[in-house]
């Protein structure tokens, strides 16, 4: 990563793409085999497939893709946006418990490993190294953009009903690509918005120079107590000041939430069941 940037950054484990849910099973002999802390019940698994799309620029993107068994109706799907700077990239999604959640409640999760992260390569433009350079962040919204698209090709997604869930710095991703492609992305969540350069402290990733833009339908889900400290520097930078930012470039509908006393950034706020809710509550009243 570029020294220019001020991140959150979380070393995560590569997860395995297969998920069960409800893991009760009678073997035949009258015992039953239980998984830690799953519900008991008949079971489901869902397919959780590795996939990839090209974007305009030529990145070919990685992402797991889980989909809804085929007796179900044609459904909605959410692009899941990982932080920058993140070792797990897509897995953070896949370790977060989020992506199962969503295929329990209907969704179809496409988690994706943004250029430079994760299997996806790099812009092969004869840079130094691999890596993520300050000069691609106005064009991260391109990977959603290719995610877009590649939804809107599967029979089973229902084309009109696709949102986008950023964290950490991906909410900003999240939120400038609503912007962008307003017609083709319903709805949009940001856990935890956040990106500054470090000597101007000037926020990053917001939608600059893109004509048109109209950020609306986003929740933006924060603790009001989550900081980040500027190195070498007694200075602190509120991301529920980041949040409130941009939502008030956001038309309606839009929702801000500031949890009070709470320090937990991005994923973290998963542990709050409260939060989860929210989260759902708003992708079910607007896709």
């Amino acid at each position: 990563m570029s020294s220019n940037l001020l991140l959150k950054c979380r070393w995560l484990f590569p997860a395995l793409l297969a998920f069960a849910v409800g893991c009760a099973d009678d073997d035949g002999d009258g015992q039953t085999a239980l998984g830690p802390d799953l519900p008991t019940g008949p079971g489901r698994v869902y397919a959780v497939e590795p996939v990839a799309f090209t974007t305009v620029d030529g990145i070919a993107v990685s992402a797991s893709f889980g989909r809804l068994p085929q007796t179900a109706a044609a459904g909605p799907a959410v692009i899941l946006i990982h932080d920058l700077g993140s070792a797990a990239a897509s897995g953070e999604w896949l370790l977060s418990g989020l992506f199962e959640e969503m295929l329990e409640r209907g969704y179809q999760p496409l988690a994706l490993d943004l250029r430079a992260h994760g299997a996806t390569p790099a812009p092969n433009d004869g840079r130094s190294a691999p890596q993520l350079l300050f000069s691609d962040l106005d064009d991260l919204h391109l990977d959603v953009r290719a995610a877009v698209g590649w939804l809107k090709s599967q029979s089973r997604v229902d084309a009109g009903r696709i949102a986008v869930v950023g964290n950490g710095a991906g909410g900003n991703v999240a939120y400038v690509s609503v912007g962008a492609y307003a017609a083709d992305i319903g709805a949009g969540v940001a856990l935890s918005p956040g990106l500054w350069e470090s000597s101007t402290q000037d926020p990053l990733v917001i939608g600059d120079g893109i004509d048109p833009f109209r950020p609306h339908t986003m929740l933006y889900l924060v603790g009001a107590d989550d900081y980040l400290t500027v190195p070498s520097s007694s200075e602190t930078l509120s991301y529920a000041g980041f949040a409130t930012a941009l939502a008030t470039l956001t038309q309606e509908p839009k929702t801000l939430s500031v949890y009070d006393g709470v320090s937990a950034h991005g994923l973290d706020l998963l542990s709050d069941a409260a939060v989860v809710s929210q989260l759902f509550s708003w992708l079910d009243a607007n896709l």
